[in-house]
């Protein structure tokens, strides 16, 4: 089967629930069908893939170009064909994580209202089993990929600003903006795979009872 970055099962469940929808069964189900679009394992690799390449090929198209600015003359038919190649490898990669960010904000928009129905409409009651599902579920294999990706891109982002720090203050030299330019890849990668991963504990966290009173005390609905 083709790939799809929403499955046709899962377009049934994207628009907003009605109140004919409150029933748990039909909330459960479309929970499901919505996670498991979502969460599948073929995102997770795509979008490790895409991420590569996006943090390969800019670095590499941008740290030439600087490069051949630096060095100065007329720069050499090769090294315009690498720029090109690398440049195009990076917007593709770049592009592909846009679709996949877009899609699965659908998706997780979607799951978020349908987890929540149960508990926001039907008066479904809240106890210790939500209290557990709300932080059992980074523990997920499938949930727990994508924190720990999220958390190593983070990294990365952390690791380029600090070159780019280092060299500003001592000598700027032809890989510093390319260092800016995978940290700010890597920043937007990380940001939407772990905001992706809080969006769910949210939505899980309706049913978990001490949320509930923390967040009312605060007036946030």
């Amino acid at each position: 089967m083709a790939f799809a970055l929403i499955r046709p099962e899962s377009r049934l469940y994207l628009g907003t629930p009605q109140e004919s929808d409150a029933r748990t069964s039909d909330s459960q189900r479309a929970a499901v069908a919505l996670r498991a679009d979502y969460e599948r394992w073929s995102r997770w690799l795509l979008g490790l893939l895409a991420f590569l390449l996006a943090v390969g090929g800019t670095f590499v198209a941008v740290g030439l170009t600087e490069t051949v600015r630096m060095l100065g003359g007329v720069p050499h038919a090769v090294d315009l064909i690498a720029i090109a190649i690398s440049a195009a490898i990076g917007v593709a990669g770049i592009a592909v994580l846009i679709a996949l960010w877009s899609s699965g904000r659908q998706l997780l928009n979607a799951a978020f209202s349908w987890i929540r129905l149960p508990s926001v409409r039907s008066g479904a009651r809240r106890g210790f089993g939500g209290w557990v599902q709300a932080r059992a579920v980074n523990l997920e294999p499938r949930v727990l990929a994508r924190l720990i990706s999220g958390t190593l891109a983070l990294l990365l982002a952390i690791g380029g600003a600090a070159l780019v720090v280092r060299d500003l203050t001592w000598q700027f030299t032809s890989m510093t903006l390319a260092s800016a330019v995978v940290s700010l890849v890597a920043l937007i990668a990380g940001v939407g795979q772990i905001g992706g991963v809080m969006r769910l504990v949210s939505a899980l966290a309706e049913a978990d009872p001490l949320w509930v009173r923390i967040r009312s005390a605060f007036g946030r609905n």
